[in-house]
């Protein structure tokens, strides 16, 4: 939520900018046609031609801080793949992953999609199988898909996993991710269904002394 707010707040200051900025340039074409067009006699060119540089040159300097805020604009609203999650939360989700990988044979992954078309499983179902989720040994691999330009989410847990949990195991993960994806807190949804997908994984499927990790640990996108 604070990310909106601040993106909303960003967004509204570069549109200010960029309208007084196009304001200051009209002035200044205005008076550079003024002095093209007027007899010389009949204008005053010793202040004009200083004012036409000074409102060009303010114009211009106002483009440019509201493109620069725009683009803070767009970092804060957090829509693409590569600004959904900074740095930190992804070594924070990453070490998620990790820690209950150690505990289980079970896989984990995480993948973020830019746009989605049709439903967010639908979707995710698809990726699953792309990304060789239905390969493991024991079918026990489990998915989190985030459509980061409008918050959409899913989990797709594998047929292994999928049998061996309550009915209402999936809908209360999902529940409780994207109620952090409604307040902004994008790394702390996604830890928290790792966490509860991992401690499932981690009852029903201990790890083998064999075992191997078959998937990568890492978001894709």
């Amino acid at each position: 939520m604070q990310n909106t707010i601040r993106a909303r707040t960003y967004r509204t200051a570069a549109t200010f900018l960029v309208t007084a900025g196009t304001v200051l340039m009209a002035l200044a074409v205005g008076l550079a046609l003024r002095e093209a067009l007027i007899p010389a006699a009949d204008t005053w060119p010793a202040w004009t031609g200083g004012t036409i540089v000074v409102l060009s040159g303010m114009a211009v300097l106002l483009w440019l801080c509201g493109a620069l805020l725009s683009r803070r604009a767009h970092r804060e609203r957090r829509d693409t793949v590569r600004t959904f999650l900074d740095e930190d939360e992804r070594a924070r989700v990453l070490a998620a992953i990790r820690e209950f990988e150690r505990k289980t044979s079970g896989e984990i992954r995480v993948h973020l999609q830019a746009r989605i078309d049709g439903a967010a499983r639908d979707v995710a179902a698809t990726v699953f199988d792309r990304l060789g989720m239905a390969r493991t040994r024991d079918r026990n691999g489990v998915l989190f898909f985030v459509g980061v330009r409008d918050r959409r989410f899913a989990v797709i847990g594998d047929v292994g996993i999928y049998d061996v949990v309550p009915r209402d195991f999936w809908s209360t993960v999902v529940a409780r991710v994207e109620l952090r994806l409604m307040e902004g807190r994008y790394a702390d949804g996604l830890v928290e269904g790792v966490r509860m997908a991992g401690a499932a994984l981690v009852e029903h499927f201990p790890p083998r002394p064999d075992d191997v990790n078959e998937l990568p640990d890492d978001i894709s996108g």
